[in-house]
């Protein structure tokens, strides 16, 4: 017989949480720089969100 599935763990608490507005802004994508490097986090049409470097 299988065994349950573990339950799943809620967020980390001591994680900061941002909305997709505080990040971007009323735009449709920003520009993010992470260690050196620029990646490009776009809204879609269908309201989702892509991350490309």
């Amino acid at each position: 017989m299988n065994k349950p599935a573990p339950p799943t763990t809620p967020a980390n608490p001591t994680l900061p949480v941002f909305s997709s507005n505080q990040l971007l802004q009323g735009q449709r994508a920003v520009v993010i720089e992470h260690n050196g490097e620029r990646y490009t986090l776009r809204e879609t049409r269908q309201g989702k969100l892509i991350l490309t470097k």
